[in-house]
């Protein structure tokens, strides 16, 4: 089970829970998380830290002060549900199970086997993509800013992947005739691993093919010098045959001839599916379409909302609705901000790029360069372009089209303020009726509406929130012996209590943790503190009193939260959940600030109605 917990590996030892950095303590503390991690899984006893930690000389207490490195972790990296989940104890020791986190070692390497895979297929151009996006992971020196005995060694061997893997990459390169770019890469690489003849040996062909033949001969004198000084031998025998090679001009290591673009036989139709059981947004989809319509510009359509509101549905139905305008292609993109890991403009105008017919080893390396072909592709071509889940105007200004007759659809989390000219549409819930609409076409009309009344307690409990509604919809598939009672009553339990269990409710809480993890500490503590009275709706001078907080500081924290799509602005100031959301914010606030933090919060509360005319309800 994912947590939404992310560690970098490759640089400073560091972790972040969605968009927040967590405190991973001293050095020693992040050697102890880092070892675990790089063993991918496998649990270490307490003696094997105390050996990575101290080698042959630990202190008397170190076994206890393992005890107490895993424990501060574990407060750590804890979601306030189960300290345990992450950092798990195994017989004698602990370990980090693969499928709870992502790391970016593993990502790498993960990555570089694809490339491996991909190239034995005779792909080299995506083979060097997957390998520039791996070695992109890099921050600097690996296991940065821990220390120990094991730390040192295992960063000599992180750097030899990273090195054998830019190798490889170096060496695709020349197969598809980027030696002009590869020389210079390939210099800094030799500065840094002088002695390490596979880059020579690269460097050599590269400075050959650009014309620069006794810069060739000259680099391969000076290895030879190097080695017989530093470790008495010759080069290897690489290197010599290389080096007769360029003496007597071998055709063999003339550059390739790039072959010529090939459009597509058929335009890319690239949309997903068409949501099943699409309801409503008749307003929505109307402005989506007038506004893609036929003009002399180029125009963006940005929907955003909370995660779960039906965004991605809303702009694929729209796509779907209107391909015959756009007969010469329809690309879509994931940029994955809510997959942990945000995807690099380049390597997807990379993918858009080769689905026009670009072949691999004429696509640039640079971003700029790849959107200014990407302009130029696109000039007299009408073409729709979904980018779905973005998380800032960066990652999306690159792929959007500059020719008039294109389109593109945006949706993302929050409002980008400078993504100019694009038309804005805010998604909240369903309207009851296309909430009900919704569960009908999903689980059975006969079976849900011969139940109505029940059925409309259900879709009020999910607040009418599309993807809680399609999680209700599943589990009366999968319950067809329950009355839809029943299934209100099992979501209740699992929705409202204090802590929800089940699968759906983790499916339906997830896009919560995810926007929550995006707030700041202080507005974290107000979502969360601000659910818990039990009347419905908040001023900004109520929250001010339960938050201790002056009136206008506890405004922006309501303004900051709306704009997050986790609260919504009433009339006269005033604000108010969605009853998913309040009964969420709520069951963290007393996972997270505990029960001391909520009761004096709910005493302040008490104290500030106390002295006005009539006191509220504090729940």
């Amino acid at each position: 089970m994912k947590t939404g917990l992310r560690f970098a590996l490759l640089g400073p030892v560091r972790g972040w829970r969605g968009d927040a950095e967590l405190d991973l303590g001293a050095p020693q503390q992040r050697a102890l998380l880092a070892f675990l991690l790089l063993r991918e899984g496998e649990a270490a006893s307490i003696d094997e830290i105390v050996d990575a930690l101290w080698g042959e000389r630990p202190p008397e207490s170190a076994r206890a002060v393992v005890r107490t490195y895993v424990c501060r972790l574990r407060r750590v990296v804890s979601s306030g549900e189960d300290d345990d989940r992450v950092i798990r104890s195994s017989g004698c020791g602990y370990v980090i199970s693969t499928g709870t986190v992502s790391v970016d070692w593993h990502t790498f390497l993960g990555q570089v086997r694809e490339a491996q895979a991909v190239r034995a297929r005779g792909n080299a151009a995506e083979a060097a993509g997957l390998l520039r996006g791996a070695l992109r992971l890099w921050q600097g020196p690996p296991l940065g800013g821990a220390r120990g005995d094991y730390v040192d060694q295992e960063r000599t061997r992180l750097v030899q992947r990273r090195v054998a893997a830019l190798e490889e990459r170096l060496s695709l390169d020349l197969e598809l005739g980027r030696h002009a770019e590869a020389s210079e890469e390939l210099a800094e690489a030799v500065a840094a691993e002088p002695m390490r003849e596979r880059l020579r040996e690269l460097q050599m062909v590269a400075l050959y093919r650009s014309g620069r033949q006794a810069e060739a001969l000259g680099a391969y004198d000076e290895v030879r010098r190097l080695l017989a000084a530093e470790l008495g031998i010759d080069p290897g025998t690489g290197l010599r045959e290389l080096h007769q090679r360029i003496l007597r001009a071998d055709p063999g290591l003339d550059p390739p001839v790039p072959g010529p673009v090939v459009a597509p036989e058929r335009p890319p139709a690239q949309l997903p599916a068409a949501p099943p059981g699409f309801v409503g947004r008749e307003a929505e989809l109307a402005s989506v379409h007038d506004t893609l319509g036929p003009g002399g510009w180029t125009p963006v359509v940005a929907i955003t909302g909370l995660g779960g509101v039906g965004k991605t549905a809303l702009a694929v139905q729209a796509a779907h609705a209107m391909r015959d305008r756009f007969p010469d292609g329809q690309l879509y993109a994931d940029l994955g901000t809510s997959a942990g890991r945000p995807a690099d403009p380049a390597e997807v105008l990379g993918f858009f790029l080769r689905s026009f017919g670009v072949p691999g080893d004429r696509l640039p390396d640079r971003l700029e360069e790849r959107a200014a072909l990407w302009r130029t592709v696109l000039a007299d071509r009408r073409v729709l372009i979904l980018l779905d889940d973005a998380g800032d105007a960066d990652q999306v200004r690159h792929l959007l089209p500059a020719a008039p007759g294109c389109a593109a659809i945006v949706t993302t989390w929050r409002h980008l303020i400078d993504l100019p000219g694009a038309r804005w549409i805010g998604l909240d819930a369903l309207p009851p009726a296309d909430a009900l609409e919704l569960l009908a076409r999903l689980a059975g009309r006969g079976r849900v509406l011969g139940h109505r009344q029940d059925a409309v307690e259900l879709v009020d409990l999910c607040s009418h929130q599309p993807l809680a509604v399609r999680v209700a919809a599943d589990l009366l598939q999968a319950r067809p012996h329950w009355t839809v009672r029943q299934v209100r009553m099992r979501l209740e339990d699992d929705l409202y209590r204090p802590a929800g269990a089940n699968d759906g409710c983790a499916l339906i809480e997830a896009p919560l943790l995810l926007a929550q993890s995006r707030l700041d500490p202080q507005q974290a503590t107000a979502f969360r503190l601000a659910a818990l009275p039990d009347y419905g709706e908040l001023t900004a001078e109520s929250v001010g009193a339960l938050l201790g907080l002056p009136r206008p500081r506890a405004h922006r924290l309501l303004e900051s939260l709306v704009d997050a799509h986790l609260l919504l602005a009433g009339p006269g100031g005033t604000y108010r959940y969605h009853g998913l959301v309040k009964a969420f914010a709520r069951r963290q606030a007393w996972a997270c600030e505990g029960v001391e933090q909520c009761d004096a919060a709910l005493s302040r509360l008490l104290r500030h109605h106390s002295r006005r005319p009539a006191a509220l309800p504090m729940g």
